[in-house]
């Protein structure tokens, strides 16, 4: 048996009986004493060995000193003796010592080395005697187990009885021997004997049983001799041999004192930069303050991966005395070094930090102003906004172009105005206008408003079964802006499922799209920018110049609302070609129904092909957003399919007579059931629609499900369903 193995089931049923005496701690004392009864009487019963090994292992809970006689006959079980062991190992009393002392004389092999294991863990001192004798049994086994638990018991006893066996040993036992001094050593040392810790654990080093058994004595006379030990410290920092090396770097964490730091300063010269990164982390877990000059150095000269170490040791510092050096490699480009430094500059605290980031605006090299802007950006220097701007108008457009995209991520309402000057004079006008686009984005709120709902599904999304909700939707919003999915508003469309409600909704024209689970609650809010922004957008108008008044149209259509469509609707008249196109393009892009009317125009009177796509794109979009009948939006859609020459349009179109749930919808859309390039769109708008109509209109229905085709199974069955819905619901012809 190997000794590691001996180690590692001592440990096991120490950590077993250890949870029996916490578990212990926590019963009725008379109810405990009733349960171990129960428990004896198990172990005296004909029960099978399963159940007696269920019960051996409850005493580790609920055993005192008379469930010691009944379990002791159980060490000599080989079914049974190691869950024996687990009781008698968490019984505090010394009748188990007396036990398990009793079997040694009695035992063999594996039984045996099992006891001996518990003695060790127990610590029994009184065994000592005993176990030195096992020392001799010519099973090496037995020999390495007594080895082990004489060092887990420790003492002087103990230390003296296996120093002289690290030589006297069968070489098979040695590596246990040795074991069982360095345990005893680590004993006395944390019992403050250092000196006897020493000299044993100098016996072990001189004995060189293992590099493995020399190393951890090594470790272990280090810290024993405390400042005396850095010498032998230095001489393993010094080591070719990589473990031993490995071995101090963990020793050099667990012994304090100057003398150490020293050291590890005066190797920091000597050794590869590799190990200097090994030293330098050293330094910075014992929270040695010349951790930062050390740190320092490297950061600016080591190679790449030594510099990153050193970087990352400094993130940990946080200290602003760092902060130069870092933002001087933050400059370095795109490297991982200095990506590396501006991280941990922009986690560092400290108004000086600051104050040196925006300095670096100043700097000549372009990589130093562009990680200037970066680092101002991610610390939000909102302070830093007015030489943003100046560095803006600079004549590098890589380093305009950060500018802006930070002012985009940090400017409010207040800087609006800088930076729409910033735009009137910018010869390329794209950097301002998206950092206008942004600053949009970021300050639209949560607005409440006129809500439409334009349907609402409830029931076990996607598959079914589902219900139309959308009238009674409609009707609970206007009571409160928000609804409950619940089978209490909606009835229990998929009994014994979760459910979700999704739902199509515009409030104040913006749309918006929606799912949520059963029971969760659903608010009917848009987002809008504040007037005051949208003011802001719209009072230069008039005066800019066209590349800058080009941008503030797309703007306009970023920022939304009445106001800034007005804007837009005028300047689609305005005699500059470039700015009437553009003002164009942006209403048959706006977001809300209130364009409509707009696109429409543009739609019949455009004489450019491009254009009345566009506005034939825009107005099929902005049709199911309307506040309006559905009578007025069909009659809106079938004017558009009018106007369409292409099928990509026709596509569209179709989706959005999809949701149009009518007769007329449906009949509009059943010509293209037979039209190969569209048949897949008209086949799915004429489901959609016959699925809300088909009680209604069965007649009509049924006319159109015979006429889908589709290789879409899922839609096919839907078909097929509706086909014989709508057959049930005909009214059958009289009979003359």
């Amino acid at each position: 048996m190997k000794l590691n193995f001996i180690i590692r089931n001592a440990a096991l049923v120490a950590a077993l009986a250890l949870a029996g005496q916490l578990q212990a701690a926590g019963p009725d004392a008379a109810k405990a004493a009733e349960k171990q009864r129960e428990l004896i009487a198990i172990l005296k019963s004909g029960a099978p060995p399963a159940e007696k090994a269920i019960a051996c292992k409850r005493l580790a809970i609920y055993g005192t000193s008379e469930a010691v006689s009944v379990l002791a006959p159980f060490l000599a079980d080989e079914h049974l003796a190691s869950w024996a062991r687990i009781a008698l190992q968490a019984i505090p009393d010394s009748a188990a010592d007396d036990a398990l002392r009793e079997a040694l004389g009695k035992l063999h092999g594996k039984l045996l080395i099992g006891v001996i294991n518990t003695l060790g863990v127990r610590r029994d001192a009184n065994s000592v005697g005993a176990l030195s004798e096992k020392l001799k049994d010519s099973d090496a086994d037995v020999a390495s187990a007594a080895a082990a638990a004489l060092g887990r018991i420790g003492g002087g006893t103990a230390a003296k009885t296996l120093q002289p066996l690290l030589v006297g040993a069968p070489a098979a036992v040695r590596p246990a021997v040795a074991e069982g001094c360095i345990l005893c050593a680590e004993q006395s040392l944390a019992e403050g004997k250092a000196e006897a810790a020493a000299k044993l654990f100098d016996a072990v080093r001189s004995a060189n049983i293992s590099k493995q058994k020399t190393a951890e004595a090594t470790r272990g006379a280090i810290l024993a001799r405390g400042a005396a030990g850095v010498p032998m410290l230095v001489e393993q920092l010094r080591s070719k041999d990589k473990d031993c090396f490995n071995s101090a770097m963990r020793t050099v964490r667990d012994l304090p004192g100057r003398e150490v730091t020293q050291a590890l300063l005066a190797e920091m010269e000597r050794v590869t930069p590799e190990r200097q990164s090994y030293l330098l982390l050293a330094l910075a877990d014992r929270g040695d303050a010349e951790t930062l000059d050390v740190a320092l150095k490297a950061a600016k000269s080591a190679p790449e991966p030594q510099q990153l170490i050193a970087i990352s040791v400094l993130d940990r510092l946080s200290n602003p005395k760092s902060a130069p050096a870092l933002l001087s490699i933050a400059a370095g480009g795109d490297s991982k070094v200095a990506m590396s430094a501006r991280l941990a500059v922009a986690k560092m605290p400290g108004a000086e930090v600051e104050s040196a980031i925006v300095a670096m605006l100043k700097q000549p090299e372009e990589n130093a102003r562009r990680a200037a802007i970066e680092l101002i950006a991610q610390r939000r220097i909102m302070s830093a906004i007015p030489e943003l701007l100046k560095v803006a108008e600079d004549s590098n457009a890589a380093v305009s172009g950060a500018s802006f995209k930070a002012l985009g991520e940090l400017a409010g309402i207040d800087e609006v105005p800088m930076l729409l000057g910033a735009l009137m004079k910018a010869k390329d006008t794209e950097p301002a206008e998206n950092a206008l686009s942004a600053v949009c984005a970021r300050l639209n709120r949560p607005v409440s408003g006129n809500v439409v709902i334009q349907k609402a599904i409830y029931g076990a999304l996607p598959e079914g079964p589902l219900a139309d909700v959308t009238a009674k939707l409609a009707e609970l919003v206007k009571a409160s802006p928000t609804v409950q999915a619940s089978n209490k508003h909606f009835g229990d469309t998929a009994g014994g499922k979760v459910k979700r409600l999704r739902v199509e909704y515009t409030v104040n024209g913006v749309p918006s799209v929606k799912t949520v689970r059963e029971n969760d609650t659903i608010a009917f809010t848009a987002t809008a920018v504040p007037p005051a922004l949208v003011d802001a957008l719209c009072a230069p108008m008039a005066q800019a110049p066209v590349p800058a008044k080009v941008a503030l149209l797309r703007v306009l259509r970023s920022a939304g609302g009445p106001k800034a469509l007005a804007a837009v609707r005028a300047a689609a008249s305005d005699a500059n070609a470039e700015i009437k196109e553009t003002a164009q393009r942006t209403l048959c892009d706006w977001q809300t129904a209130d364009a409509l009317p707009d696109v429409m125009q543009i739609a019949k009177t455009a004489t450019d092909k491009k254009f009345k796509v566009l506005a034939l794109r825009g107005q099929l979009r902005l049709i199911p957003l309307q506040d309006a009948s559905i009578e007025q939006k069909f009659a809106s859609l079938k004017e558009a399919m009018a106007l369409i020459e292409r099928d990509e349009e026709r596509r569209l179109g179709l989706a959005a007579l999809g949701e149009i749930p009518t007769a007329e919808s449906l009949a509009l859309v059943t010509p293209y059931l037979a039209a190969g390039n569209l048949k897949g769109e008209a086949s799915i708008a004429a489901v959609a629609i016959s699925a809300r109509i088909v009680g209604k209109n069965p007649a009509q229905v049924a006319a159109a499900m015979q006429q889908v085709t589709t290789s879409d199974k899922k839609l096919a069955q839907q078909a097929k369903r509706l086909l014989a819905q709508a057959k049930g619901a005909a009214p059958k012809a009289k009979k003359k």
